[in-house]
């Protein structure tokens, strides 16, 4: 009776016999492209499970970056740290050369006039409508509005003169470097310029 339950408990695997659960998630991206011989292998074999999981981690920033690849180029999506780079691609980078008013303040990035970045963001994505109107009124008082986020900019020209006077709203008044700038880089070469701000009322 003793050799009886000795056969019984000679039958029973011990505990560390027992294959354990795999680590490896059975979504692994990684684990999928591997020869098969290394997918049955991953089941069981821990070191594999664990080289396959630092694989992962290390996989998973680059693999996010790829995933988002596509919002690079819309202004829109785009990191803020980008935005300057998109800006040269449009040829605007001119306008975020350093000035007195550049400075870090929250939601601009240094240098760029203290344009804050959403209004970066809507002139890069209308950067083909204003290169079209460039020299024009309507292209430079559309600049000034998108640049500042205040409307009413208007453009009077001097007659018998190559001079233009662009009147500010007071609410921009503020924003005299900036404007000034914008007004240089988008009149034709040959017309002369002043800025005026306006009164309230």
């Amino acid at each position: 009776m003793a050799e009886s339950d000795g056969l019984q408990e000679s039958n029973v695997p011990e505990e560390s016999n027992v294959p354990q659960a795999s680590n490896v998630p059975q979504e692994s991206k990684l684990l999928r492209v591997l020869p098969e011989v290394f997918q049955v292998a991953a089941d069981t074999s821990s070191p594999l499970q664990a080289l396959l999981a630092v694989a992962e981690d290390m996989h998973g920033p680059v693999r996010q970056v790829l995933d988002r690849i596509h919002t690079v180029p819309d202004p829109g999506r785009a990191p803020s740290s980008l935005i300057p780079f998109l800006s040269r691609w449009v040829d605007l980078d001119w306008l975020t050369l350093p000035g007195p008013e550049g400075g870090a303040g929250s939601g601009t990035i240094p240098g760029t006039g203290a344009i804050p970045i959403s209004r970066q963001r809507d002139l890069i994505a209308a950067a083909a409508q204003l290169s079209a109107r460039r020299g024009t009124v309507d292209g430079l008082t559309r600049f000034l509005h998108l640049a500042t986020g205040v409307p009413g900019f208007e453009v009077e020209s001097v007659p018998g003169a190559f001079h233009i006077r662009v009147l500010v709203p007071a609410e921009a008044g503020g924003q005299l470097e900036l404007i000034r700038r914008i007004v240089k880089g988008m009149k034709p070469a040959h017309v002369t310029d002043e800025v005026t701000v306006q009164a309230n009322g």
